[in-house]
């Protein structure tokens, strides 16, 4: 009996040391440089962090470009695993609240995709105007809404690499994948699916017009605008104009997304010389964590003890190979396997 006390108390012990050890992922990495920056840009102040792993000379510099919602550089903490990994990897990032969130000022349901590119490619070039990163690579890590942002941003910038996790391809098409996903997990039939699928399909095209995605908000954009202005979103057009090299990643188990759309179009819409790793990652979601874990379609779907879980694992909540695979690319432009 003894014996089995000392074993039970050990594992709690042991147990309690790596929850410890895992909840450190979750804040930014003391032994980094850490630099608060503020720009001017179209009557705003934004701000950001950039941190910068010690010791590394010219490192690679990657800007996170965050997806939809009203998001702060961090993601409320979501990025932080996925920014210890990659600083521990010699690489320095960059993310800055978007406008009217945290410290940056503005409105980011005024801005159209169009008006986020120009953003984020005035982001890159500020940073390639600091004299400690004269000689660093400097690209895009972007996430679902992303697939709009940083195509355009890329050229405008003249990146050096691109990443897209979860990239959107048409905004209509993509509705419509989430609905159908939405609704299959609430159980209902498929013919009842298809029904409101193409129910949902005549409200959009009534509701949305190309004279409607021009008109302007009447006092300050709100949800209702945003979606209005961006309703013609379609990646294809950037994707055609593309020489950036350019990683893109899609969950198999992509609930947001349709991965196997997104990777089609960009397989077949990009310039033959671009140089490019397109890649379904096997047993990932919308943004390659763990399928098995967390196979919902928004955070603040997770049940608590799903937090807890997430919260637990750190970095190893995203699928295995995936941090890696980043990491690869921006260093050597290696294509994950």
């Amino acid at each position: 009996m003894r014996n089995c006390l000392v074993i039970v108390m050990g594992l709690l012990l042991t147990l309690g040391a790596l929850g410890v050890y895992r909840l450190t992922d979750f804040t930014l990495p003391t032994d980094a440089q850490q630099h608060t920056l503020q720009v001017d840009y179209q009557q705003s102040r934004l701000e950001g962090t950039l941190i910068v792993p010690h010791g590394v000379v010219s490192p690679p510099v990657v800007l996170l470009v965050h997806g939809d919602g009203a998001q702060d550089r961090w993601s409320d903490g979501g990025y932080l695993p996925l920014v210890r990994y990659l600083v521990s990897q010699g690489i320095a990032v960059f993310s800055w609240d978007k406008p009217g969130v945290g410290a940056s000022q503005g409105n980011w349901l005024a801005q159209t995709m169009d008006d986020r590119a120009h953003e984020a490619a005035f982001m890159l070039q500020q940073l390639k105007q600091m004299p400690e990163l004269a000689a660093s690579r400097v690209g895009f890590l972007g996430f679902s809404q992303a697939g709009w942002v940083v195509p355009d941003a890329s050229a405008f910038a003249k990146a050096d690499f691109a990443i897209l996790v979860g990239a959107a391809i048409n905004w209509r098409d993509q509705g419509s994948y989430y609905l159908r996903q939405r609704l299959s997990r609430e159980g209902m039939s498929e013919q009842n699916i298809r029904e409101a699928v193409a129910r949902d399909s005549i409200d959009f095209a009534t509701q949305f017009t190309p004279q409607a995605a021009l008109r302007p908000c009447q006092v300050s954009c709100n949800r209702d605008d945003f979606e209005r202005r961006n309703a013609f979103a379609d990646a294809r057009g950037a994707i055609a104009r593309m020489h950036t090299p350019v990683m893109i990643l899609m969950g198999k188990d992509d609930r947001n997304v349709d991965p196997q759309e997104t990777l089609a179009v960009w397989a077949a819409d990009l310039p033959a010389n671009t140089v490019r790793c397109i890649k379904p990652v096997a047993g990932a979601t919308h943004g390659l964590l763990r399928s098995r874990w967390f196979d919902y379609q928004l955070p603040s779907q997770w049940p608590l003890w799903k937090q807890g879980v997430f919260l637990l694992s750190g970095q190893y909540a995203w699928a295995p190979g995936a941090l890696s695979g980043i990491t690869g690319w921006i260093h050597t432009g290696t294509c994950i396997q």
